[in-house]
């Protein structure tokens, strides 16, 4: 006779192993195995803090940081190169294995600003500490740091001013240039600006040469010729 007590405590063992074997029949529950790249397939995963830096594979554009995902390729050895006006460029060459992902960690050095000059005088003169640097509308890389900056149009007044160029970033700058005012004459209010002055001037002037000339002229008096005629009574 089978005792209460041992039947639970079948029943118990019975249980257990349904739980975690599941029923009678199926088959076991394992973790999916890693998802692994084909034989004839790799990856190349470039990475970088340099975001709108522009990712080329042997040249070929492949996008901007950040990329969308690995790039994928046959194995070989490729030619990764990160690039970013502003930033020195990053070159690095990658042999990507079969079935493996190569990462690339592209740190780009920053070595000037670039910076866009616009004016409202086309081909306006653009000078930078003293030395041409080229004509609005400009756009150029400019080293680092402080620096005068003159903008120069026949016929306007030349604007000068001081710009400050941080390495790796983008500096705008928009000219107005003013016209050069018409030269303003001013009325001379004084006794000697006045023209009845001078034409009173003018009467003494020649009032007095006239006099000068009268005075210098000499008056001959002649006497009168002798009557030499003869009466005869």
């Amino acid at each position: 006779m089978v005792r209460p007590s041992a039947c639970r405590i079948a029943l118990s063992l019975v249980l257990a192993c349904t739980l975690v074997l599941g029923p009678v029949g199926a088959s076991p529950v394992f973790a999916a195995p890693p998802v692994k790249r084909s034989g004839d397939q790799a990856t190349i995963t470039v990475s970088s803090l340099t975001r709108g830096a522009k990712v080329f594979l042997d040249d070929q554009e492949m996008g901007e940081v950040p990329l969308p995902g690995p790039l994928e390729v046959k194995p070989g050895t490729y030619t990764i190169r990160v690039q970013k006006r502003g930033f020195a460029p990053f070159v690095d060459t990658v042999m990507a294995g079969a079935g493996q992902d190569s990462e690339v960690e592209a740190d780009l050095v920053p070595t000037g600003g670039i910076v866009t000059i616009t004016s409202n005088v086309t081909r306006a003169q653009v000078l930078l500490n003293g030395k041409a640097l080229g004509r609005t509308p400009f756009d150029g890389d400019v080293s680092p740091g402080k620096h005068q900056m003159q903008v120069v149009a026949p016929g306007y007044l030349t604007d000068t001013r001081q710009i400050e160029v941080m390495a790796g970033e983008e500096l705008a700058v928009d000219i107005t240039l003013q016209l050069v005012p018409d030269p303003v004459v001013q009325e001379d209010k004084s006794l000697l600006g006045r023209w009845w002055f001078w034409s009173a001037i003018g009467v003494v002037l020649v009032g007095g040469v006239t006099a000068g000339m009268l005075a210098g002229q000499t008056t001959v008096v002649r006497p009168d010729a002798p009557d030499h005629t003869l009466e005869i009574p």
